[in-house]
């Protein structure tokens, strides 16, 4: 099952066979878009929303039919930072090395690109100080693989040692110095020239380099100037990364000229993963500045699309953005700013998938399925498309053996015979040591309540190395896993901690319901002092020393280690002392609160919500009885995977109403909630709450 791929037709059977010209699967001409100037695709989203599943997908039904390349910036940059610096490099000259790489072969039907221009500036560029064999190790593999890619050593077995040391012979001369450059790029020069350009080729590409460097007398004489340049770093380098980028692109433009716009021949296409990163940034950059430059003559026919971490917005101001329904027949692109590069760009979020596509993936499952399962695998991903898509794969899989349980769905056995829960968390963390700082750092509401459990939280050889929780900060951030909610101190956001609020640390709820789960398990084989009752603990003395109004998170994590009892007695007690308004706002909070591991708990939250338990309360009055049916009602069905049932929801409004007797001064405000708390809780809605700071407007939740 392509799971991952569900609602995302409009850009794979739409938008890029419309923008290439060419059929996804099979070798029918599409009437192609934008017949001018292309925009730059850009598909942003979180992680494990299918970015790189769209690209793969893509790859697929591209490859061999057109000219194809495919890079993944993040790689270009972990390979850049794990070798040793060399001046004859950048990331953006390794990326369009690898584009030539892939775009220079030969396709059957298809125009072949011979990179006329971009080649003499690559050679140049990489060539190498004498004496430094680093860098000549580093020119001896590109122009390996540049000349296999590009056909230019017919009949030979070339493989790049053979040309670079007879660039070496020709710097024999023993009066020159050890670590000239000059010398060496002249000789890469000369020799990419002799061997590799018919003397009409030459002339054309000397004279297009000659034309972009004022100072030079040929263009011989511009490309040393080049290598030197780039050697230079700096502002150098970007003139010389930008001259690069448009020989790359004209040479584009050349292998499709005229005649092949004329018979609609497909275009090239160019994917771009993790283009959010520094060297995705600058190559985009790069390629948008040269497309947006005024009166520009040569209108290059590359599809690019590229994959986002997050929002493109601040980045690129003037893009055009569409959801993806609108890209079904048309992209709506018009480049809105002229001279604006950002202008060049569309943009399209991956927004998750609906009920309906998880109902599509569960289809396969042999035998019937509980029938709140779909309801709960959407309540607990949110439409997350990798998550829907392994915890979907793992249910079929189970499913025609035992029975599948909403509450098992991350204990399914999925890669290897692990959880599901434990995959997916490692595809969405990968570094072993961020999942074991961040599992117990979920169960705080903000960074200085995360603060509390760092001391004991983590085993000593599972730290992070560094700063510790501004390390675990700085990766929830720039991972875009928080909405930005907390304060830029560290503490609670807008709301305060009494705050109705959904609390985290981590502020995902997909990933912080993976971590809680984790952190259940850890704890469960945990030492004493790092046991979830124990992080509980810290978390309830941190909160109860930070004082006045933090009574919720007090109870919050009072409730979270199962001590159901003390949380119904102090809620009974603040029914009589505080405003309605404010008791009501706290109640879904406290029982927004975790539960215990099962192993130390047993869940009995249904049956005390229906009444089963009160005769264990006759020492107690009506009101207690009523907070304790209330709030394990509320406890139970804040969970992802229970189902609302129909007497549960209505026995919170009957609770209500009966509480609304019994309050001093707040019965219409608990009428309120006793009409309007079950539907919400019914429909997973935030439950409606009533500020009076804010007058007698709507209620918060039903605006």
């Amino acid at each position: 099952m392509r799971t991952s791929l569900y609602a995302r037709d409009p850009i794979l059977r739409g938008l890029v066979p419309r923008l290439v010209g060419l059929a996804p699967d099979r070798r029918v001409l599409v009437p192609q878009e934008h017949r001018a100037y292309l925009p730059v695709t850009l598909v942003s989203g979180r992680h494990g929303m299918g970015r790189t599943a769209v690209l793969d997908a893509l790859d697929e039904s591209y490859r061999g039919r057109i000219p194809v390349g495919r890079v993944d910036a993040t790689r270009v940059e972990q390979a850049r930072r794990s070798g040793p610096a060399a001046a004859n490099t950048s990331a953006v000259v390794e990326i369009l090395e690898r584009l030539v790489c892939e775009l220079a072969p030969t396709v059957p039907g298809a125009a072949r690109i011979r990179f006329s221009r971009l080649l003499p500036g690559l050679f140049a560029v990489s060539s190498w100080h004498r004496g430094d064999e680093e860098e000549q190790r580093l020119a001896r593999d590109r122009i390996a693989r540049l000349l296999l890619a590009c056909d230019l050593e017919k009949g030979t077995e070339e493989d790049g040692t053979g040309w670079t040391y007879d660039v070496s012979e020709r710097l024999a001369d023993p009066h020159r110095r050890q670590h000239d450059l000059a010398p060496v790029t002249e000789a890469v020069v000369q020799q990419y020239f002799e061997r590799h350009t018919r003397t009409r080729a030459e002339r054309s590409v000397q004279r297009w380099y000659h034309e972009r460097s004022s100072g030079s007398d040929d263009g011989e004489t511009a490309l040393i100037r080049l290598s030197l340049r780039f050697h230079q770093g700096g502002d150098f380098q970007d003139a010389v990364e930008r001259t690069l980028t448009a020989a790359f692109l004209e040479d584009l433009a050349d292998a499709y000229g005229r005649w092949q716009r004329v018979n609609r021949a497909p275009r090239p296409l160019v994917l771009l993963d993790n283009a959010h990163t520094a060297a995705g940034r600058r190559v985009l950059d790069l390629l948008l500045d040269h497309r947006a430059v005024p009166g520009s003559d040569s209108m290059d026919p590359l599809v690019v699309v590229a994959t986002t971490l997050g929002g493109a917005e601040a980045r690129y101001p003037d893009a055009t953005t569409k959801e993806l329904p609108e890209l079904t027949h048309a992209s709506g692109w018009e480049r809105v700013v002229a001279s604006s590069p950002s202008a060049g760009v569309l943009v399209t979020p991956l927004t998750p998938l609906s009920r309906g596509d998880l109902l599509l993936m569960l289809d396969p499952a042999r035998g019937p399925l509980n029938r709140h399962l779909p309801s709960a695998l959407y309540a607990l991903t949110q439409g997350h498309p990798q998550g829907s898509s392994l915890l979907c794969e793992a249910v079929v899989r189970a499913g025609g053996e035992h029975p599948v349980e909403p509450d098992a769905l991350l204990d399914l056995p999925a890669d290897e015979g692990r959880s599901a829960g434990e995959v997916l968390l490692e595809r969405l963390v990968p570094q072993p040591q961020l999942r074991a700082h961040l599992a117990p750092l979920a169960l705080a509401r903000d960074r200085v309540a995360a603060q509390v459990l760092t001391a004991v939280a983590v085993p000593v050889d599972g730290g992070l190395p560094g700063a510790g929780l501004p390390t675990v900060a700085r990766y929830l951030e720039e991972e875009h896993w928080t909405d930005g909610a907390q304060a830029p101190d560290g503490t609670d956001g807008p709301g305060g901690s009494g705050s109705a609020a959904e609390p985290g640390f981590v502020a995902d709820p997909f990933l912080r319901a993976l971590l809680i789960h984790a952190a259940r398990r850890v704890c469960a084989a945990a030492e004493p002092g790092r046991r979830w009752a124990d992080l509980h603990g810290l978390l309830l003395q941190h909160h109860r020393e930070r004082g006045a109004g933090h009574e919720p998170d007090v109870l919050r994590h009072t409730l979270a280690v199962g001590d159901a009892e003390r949380v119904v007695s102090t809620l009974t007690e603040y029914f009589d002392l505080w405003r309605a308004e404010r008791w009501l706002e706290i109640l879904p909070y406290v029982a927004s609160a975790p539960h215990p591991p099962r192993g130390e708990w047993s869940d009995h939250r249904v049956e005390i919500a229906r009444g089963g338990h009160d005769h264990r309360h006759t020492g107690t009055d009506d009101v207690h009885r009523s907070v304790n049916r209330l709030l394990h009602a509320l406890w139970y069905l804040s969970e992802t995977y229970a189902e609302p049932l129909d007497d549960l929801c209505e026995d919170i409004g009957s609770e209500l109403a009966f509480l609304s007797m019994r309050h001093p001064s707040g019965r219409a405000v608990l009428n309120e909630a006793a009409r309007s708390w079950p539907a919400a809780v019914r429909e997973r809605r935030p439950c409606p709450t009533y500020r009076p700071e804010y007058g007698r407007g709507p209620l918060r939740g039903e605006e």
